[in-house]
């Protein structure tokens, strides 16, 4: 995968549809700049309009509830893993900040129209950087560092929409990060708040305080999300019995996978299934 893939919205409409789930083999930035689009984040409706942002995250199951003819956005696509290669960049603060942000404002980015417009600008020069035929030796270089500019002007604004008892520190940031790290790297084996505690030498109620307090929710809730994400995932993208997906997830039976599963969406493993269909959106 290239460093950045930039889309608009004609990509989107050629594949999307509503009622559809999508979820995103990459981590991505949508910036809204026409119309507006209403998504289901993890079951939570939110919709986005005009100088909205949206960061699409392949940890979620999304659903495309609706968005009008007149919608026109820039989705701009990086690989993470690469980019953290490549320079000395620590993604942890931005991804603690956007996971804060997102769970107290209900996935609502809406940054200021100034920051709005100086993301968009560096977004344009990406654009035309990507697509530059004659390529030099500093032209990822180029597209690094304009990515970069784009997180930091996200970064500053995400500050600046917190008030002083949100902003934690940086210790329990780092606990915080690295367990919803270890959670998707874990969650089928690992159910256990025991095992993701034990990692980082901390006691459970520690790492309870500190996820709490750094996100605003319990890191129980992480951990279903995955949990719940992936059994939408192959229900609705394989074939497979609910017994082997059970089985795959770490359950000990169906019975207890179903009964997990009914709480968090409110329907049967083979109801859910039948009522959905899974599209791939970006």
């Amino acid at each position: 995968m290239p460093l950045i893939k930039i889309f608009n919205e004609k990509l989107f409409f050629e594949k999307a549809q509503r009622e559809s789930l999508f979820r995103p083999s990459g981590f991505s930035i949508l910036f809204i700049t026409e119309g507006d689009i209403e998504l289901e984040i993890n079951g939570e409706p939110v919709i986005f309009d005009k100088e909205h942002l949206v960061l699409i995250s392949p940890r979620n199951i999304y659903k495309l509830k609706n968005y009008n003819e007149s919608l026109k956005m820039h989705i701009v696509i990086h690989n993470r893993a690469a980019i953290r290669e490549i320079i000395n960049f620590d993604f942890n603060r931005y991804e603690v900040y956007q996971t804060i942000y997102a769970e107290k404002n209900h996935n609502i980015f809406k940054p200021s129209k100034i920051a709005f417009e100086q993301m968009l600008q560096q977004v344009n020069l990406l654009d035309y950087y990507n697509k530059k035929s004659n390529t030099t030796p500093w032209q990822n270089k180029i597209i690094t560092n304009l990515f970069l500019s784009i997180i930091y002007i996200l970064i500053d604004s995400l500050i600046e929409n917190f008030h002083d008892e949100d902003l934690v520190t940086s210790r329990k940031e780092e606990i915080t990060i690295q367990f919803i790290d270890a959670v998707y790297l874990n969650f089928r084996s690992e159910k256990n708040l025991k095992f993701y505690a034990g990692q980082q030498n901390i006691s459970i109620k520690y790492l309870s305080i500190c996820v709490k307090e750094t996100t605003g929710t319990p890191p129980t809730t992480f951990i279903a999300n995955a949990l719940i994400n992936e059994a939408k995932t192959l229900l609705l993208s394989t074939d497979k019995m609910v017994s082997t997906i059970s089985d795959e997830l770490g359950f000990s039976d169906q019975y207890s996978f179903g009964k997990f599963f009914k709480k968090h969406t409110h329907l049967s493993p083979n109801h859910y299934r039948k009522k959905n269909f899974l599209v791939d959106t970006i």
